[in-house]
């Protein structure tokens, strides 16, 4: 199973360097209608782009998750907290999930690299230090 995971990160890591490359160029989008239908999860924006003719969809998922905590006095107190996850997912021309990745850490190292780009950081700072 290892062997397996690190096809995951590995596969995630060349994404990564790919998009920092600009090799691969990831364009922010509105997420689709039914991302929003379920109350206790929000997706504010996906990122998408076409590897060799896959459609990959990038986005964070947030999510409520309840935790019980005890407290002083022995008794149990529930919490809701919200939690991020970075998914990435194979996708149709209409946008429909047709397979997501297994997460993997790299997923949010990739997250960062692709909000970077989307960003247009490394040209702000390029015009900005008056670099050419």
């Amino acid at each position: 199973m290892a062997t397996q995971t690190n096809k995951w990160i590995d596969a995630t890591a060349k994404l990564i360097e790919l998009t920092q490359e600009g090799t691969l160029k990831w364009a922010a989008e509105e997420p689709p209608e039914w991302f929003s239908k379920r109350p206790n999860q929000r997706v504010e924006v996906v990122f998408e782009t076409d590897f060799k003719g896959k459609l990959l969809r990038l986005y964070e998922k947030g999510f409520q998750q309840e935790e019980v905590d005890i407290n002083f006095y022995g008794q149990a107190e529930p919490t809701v907290e919200w939690r991020t996850k970075v998914v990435l997912e194979f996708i149709d021309n209409n946008g429909n999930t047709l397979w997501s990745f297994p997460y993997v850490s790299a997923l949010n190292d990739l997250m960062s690299a692709v909000k970077f780009q989307a960003a247009g950081v490394k040209d702000f700072l390029r015009e900005i230090l008056g670099e050419e």
